[in-house]
């Protein structure tokens, strides 16, 4: 994840530092070398490395000029210094360009592992904020977009938040949804792979050819489809949704072939009002979710959270909580950071993830007390619980009584 450059005119010293230290055990996961600055800033140019070990004097190129023009390029570089007892004046000049830390020869192998732990420490720091910023922003966009289109915000606070996104879609003539679906009844239940596969090829399928025709914006709805918002400036209204199927038309035949998944497409009706695009939306998924049995099934508990992407969450916990979950699994199911996902979990549904999970599993297995003859150690295992001890002391904390006693009092109702 984090990759190294040592630069040493020195072969010898080169060698050594890259035999010192146990790079693979620091998350350096590519090092590489350079004898000067020269062909270091080279390196650094093709592949540039997140860290940079170097000398301070040598013949082709000195790490002073190496570090100024790191510098000078706002590269987010972490420098260490490598000097010699006699050469502080420089190390002085080093630090003024903000180096990591500095060494003295002969390298300490445990202080050098200790500086180069703080350097990846910081990079993995800064990438996981990087990543939560860029998936926050993409959560955002996903959010208001499908609370406009499902008519669950208020046009003043839509104005301001697509504002903010820089989207300019409230100043066209015509709008239409289109849902594309990538399910198949033949098939039954995919596997959680094929799922993320399918939703995210579509849909970043969908919005690289967006971009370049400037036709509208894709994003996803609870049930992983991919909405397509189509937006004109002009066009009659025939020819705007008869230039719309077709070209959904073309690109389920192209895209869907190369991607190797199905691919079908449900239109709502052209709107002129940006106020009444939920109409367009409400048509499409009434002609999906008729043809495709997506509508709420009678076993399924009330959603809490409005956010799309936690309303997925709950829903697949509630399909599948019999199985291993977790954040770490589940953001990865939904490509979203663990971190962010639980936090977000948290303020959407006023409890953690790990509360909600035991709270599926702890209403599927009353149900089993009372409908089945399993012994409460099976009901525990078939609800999702791996300690069946576990089980019972949830069990006991949430309802009172023990799972045995439950059945018994579940029984002597129905016997009365």
């Amino acid at each position: 994840m984090t990759s190294l450059l040592i630069v040493d005119d020195d072969q010898y010293i080169r060698e050594g530092l890259k035999r010192l230290i146990n790079w693979k055990a620091l998350n350096i996961t590519r090092l590489s070398e350079a004898e000067g600055a020269y062909e270091a800033l080279e390196l650094m140019e093709a592949n540039r490395s997140h860290i940079v070990l170097t000398d301070i004097r040598m013949p082709k190129g000195d790490g002073l000029h190496l570090i100024e023009q790191i510098r000078l390029r706002n590269w987010n570089t972490s420098i260490v210094v490598l000097s010699g007892y006699n050469e502080y004046a420089y190390v002085r000049q080093a630090m003024k360009h903000h180096v990591e830390d500095y060494l003295l020869k002969p390298i300490d192998a445990t202080e050098l592992a200790e500086i180069i732990a703080s350097c990846t420490e910081r990079f993995q720091g800064q990438y996981i904020a990087e990543q939560m910023q860029r998936e926050s922003f993409q959560l955002l966009k996903n959010n208001i977009l499908l609370r406009w289109v499902q008519n669950r915000i208020q046009y003043d606070q839509l104005r301001e938040k697509l504002k903010f996104l820089q989207l300019p879609l409230l100043m066209n003539e015509q709008y239409q949804i289109c849902i594309i679906d990538w399910h198949d009844r033949q098939e039954g239940e995919l596997a959680r792979n094929e799922e993320q596969y399918r939703s995210f090829a579509i849909l970043n399928s969908v919005e690289e050819v967006l971009l370049e025709s400037g036709r509208g914006i894709a994003f996803l709805n609870e049930y992983r489809q991919i909405i397509v918002l189509f937006t004109d400036e002009g066009n009659d209204s025939e020819s705007f949704r008869a230039s719309n199927q077709s070209w959904m038309l073309e690109l389920a035949k192209q895209y869907g072939e190369i991607l190797k998944t199905p691919w079908v497409n449900y239109f709502g009706k052209v709107t002129c009002l940006p106020r009444l695009l939920h109409e367009s939306y409400s048509e499409a998924l009434a002609q999906c979710g008729i043809n495709k049995g997506l509508q709420k099934t009678d076993h399924e508990l009330d959603l809490i959270s409005q956010n799309p992407i936690i309303r997925q969450v709950e829903r697949y916990v509630q399909e599948h909580y019999s199985e291993e979950l977790s954040l770490q699994l589940l953001s990865l199911h939904f490509n979203v950071n663990a971190v962010y996902l639980g936090r977000l979990f948290r303020k959407e549904t006023e409890q953690s993830f790990n509360d909600y999970l035991n709270r599926i599993r702890l209403n599927h297995a009353k149900k089993m007390l009372a409908v089945t003859a399993l012994k409460a150690t099976e009901i525990a295992t078939a609800a999702g619980f791996l300690d069946p001890n576990y089980f019972f002391r949830k069990f006991k904390r949430v309802h009172g009584i023990s799972p045995s006693d439950y059945r018994l009092s579940v029984n002597n109702l129905t016997e009365q």
